[in-house]
């Protein structure tokens, strides 16, 4: 499977080595679930179509009219079309020493310290009025790659970063600039956060940063178990909860802890408890 290198598999001619990269992205197709290897920190920015961008933490649907700033890492990203036209996109790359910079240039005193539990990998705005002029703004400068020097790009960055400073502070300085977590606490978060999520133990162990022997490997010692054990037992655990409330169907839940067919999950849940949902369900609801 390819797995894709950003920006640095799309760079143009000049652009390595560079604190800031911006380029814009249309497709007339959709794509589900691209390895990709985000080698820099990006704003995306959603003009048309949709993206969901699946990481360690968590799993981020953006459509038209929001968009996101994310740490490099490693993701699984996927991208829907609109339903006329093309998928569109800005991104703009930055590196950790601009951001820090940046930091440093507009944030004094206490205001421009955190508390490490306050930390994101990412965060996610609507556009309002001023983000959408300045979409427009850089889709006009891309137009003229000659007039759209170095400095420029960098004054565009700080300038979107501002604006989003002044309007919600303490938003924009949760961005962790670089992933703090190693070592078993990753496998924790890569697991715990995707028990629902209809996710392989590749892509899992891609997000890990790591083979999927070793992942396996790492897995067992921390959990006492094989990776798809665990996820299963805690799938099935997350179902019998949502069967014993009388508003959920056996028909609905499946879906819910992230199985992609109730048969599958009827036999999972059988083998688990010895009864089918339907009957696990009338049993604790009698």
């Amino acid at each position: 499977m390819v797995i894709y290198n950003l920006p640095s598999d799309f760079f143009l001619t000049g652009e390595q080595g560079k604190p800031v990269i911006i380029h814009t992205h249309q497709s007339p197709t959709s794509s589900a679930k691209n390895k990709s290897i985000i080698h820099q920190n990006m704003v995306d920015i959603i003009i048309a179509g949709k993206k969901t961008i699946i990481d360690v933490y968590n799993i981020t649907a953006l459509e038209a009219g929001e968009m996101m700033i994310l740490s490099k890492g490693s993701s699984l990203i996927s991208q829907a079309l609109p339903e006329q036209g093309l998928f569109h996109n800005l991104v703009l790359y930055f590196t950790n020493e601009v951001l820090a910079d940046f930091y440093i240039k507009y944030t004094t005193g206490s205001n421009g310290k955190l508390k490490e539990n306050a930390k994101q990998p990412f965060i996610t705005y609507r556009q309002d009025v001023f983000i959408r002029n300045y979409i427009n703004s850089i889709l006009l400068l891309l137009e003229s790659p000659s007039m759209f020097s170095d400095q420029l790009k960098q004054l565009k960055l700080e300038e979107l970063l501002l604006y989003l400073l002044q309007t919600n502070p303490e938003k924009l300085q949760s961005l962790s600039m670089i992933a703090k977590d190693n070592g078993d606490m990753l496998f924790r978060k890569a697991a715990e956060s995707h028990i629902t999520t209809p996710i392989t133990l590749d892509e899992l162990a891609f997000l890990c940063n790591t083979s999927l022997s070793t992942f396996k490997r790492k897995f067992l010692n921390i959990y006492g178990t094989s990776p798809q054990r665990w996820l299963t037992r805690q799938k099935i655990l997350l179902a019998a909860n949502l069967l014993k409330q009388p508003h959920e169907r056996p028909g609905s839940v499946y879906g819910q802890v992230g199985y992609s067919n109730q048969s599958s999950f009827i036999l999972a849940f059988k083998k688990e408890y010895g009864l089918t949902p339907k009957e696990y369900q009338l049993a604790n609801l009698s």
